[in-house]
């Protein structure tokens, strides 16, 4: 059935006789192949009005931080990024860098499961993402149909404790997209963006407003801010060191 153009040189990604992607051939011998996954945190503060977009992955590992949690007086500089909130060599704008890849076999919406179910319920209700290659959008929806199968388990004997996850923390519990995975190849340009459409709501005394998190004065309960990772699980291949 031919083969797939793939990387930036245009060599192609093996198919077997059935011209299915043969997913133990890419960049045969260059590379150090594993299964693994890149994420990204957005960390926002309680009390935060949402932006209408945020562009996820388009800044890296030691760039500074786009979303910074406090805001930033004159001279101060972003903090930098660091493991905490992603792990992506490269911002998804300029593409993985060589030989950097990843078929995309998952992807998983993760919020901290200390956050104030009010918050969650805000996120998911009014938010939703979109996953493009080249502009295209591949993938696109609500953040719990994406669930990152992982979390906390447990119970609790404290009064006015709980903790609320999207999905549940089974490694079974995401969606998996097997033979129609996606192939990020190096120094292809992509997106994760998330939205907020202000005119989407919510309605505070009879005005749609834009969505906003609890402050952290609010009763009777009172916000903690948000923390809201994405993952891209998959086949990622690495520099051999």
């Amino acid at each position: 059935m031919g083969t797939f153009p793939a990387t930036v040189n245009n060599t192609n990604v093996p198919v077997s006789a059935s011209g299915a992607v043969d997913m133990n051939a890419l960049i045969q011998g260059t590379a150090d192949r594993v299964t693994g996954n890149y994420y990204y945190t957005l960390k926002l503060a309680a009390g935060t009005t949402m932006n209408a977009q945020y562009n996820l992955f388009n800044a890296a590992l030691g760039d500074p931080d786009p979303y910074p949690l406090t805001s930033l007086t004159p001279g101060t500089s972003a903090p930098m990024l660091s493991k905490v909130e992603t792990n992506i060599p490269a911002k998804s704008s300029s593409g993985l860098p060589i030989p950097y890849d990843i078929v995309v076999d998952s992807i998983g919406c993760y919020i901290d499961p200390t956050t104030i179910k009010a918050d969650v319920d805000m996120f998911r209700q009014y938010g939703y993402f979109e996953f493009a290659i080249l502009s295209k959008v591949q993938w696109d929806g609500k953040f719990e149909a994406y669930p990152a199968g992982m979390g906390l388990s447990g119970f609790t004997t404290q009064s006015n404790e709980s903790g609320w996850q999207l999905g549940d923390p089974s490694p079974n519990a995401k969606k998996r997209f097997g033979q129609y995975g996606k192939y990020l190849a190096p120094q292809l340009q992509w997106s994760f963006n998330i939205f907020f459409p202000p005119t989407s709501g919510p309605v505070v005394s009879g005005s749609i407003v834009a969505p906003s998190l609890l402050a952290s004065n609010a009763t009777p309960t009172a916000g903690v801010g948000l923390m809201f990772r994405t993952y891209l699980f998959g086949l990622i291949d690495r520099p051999v060191l």
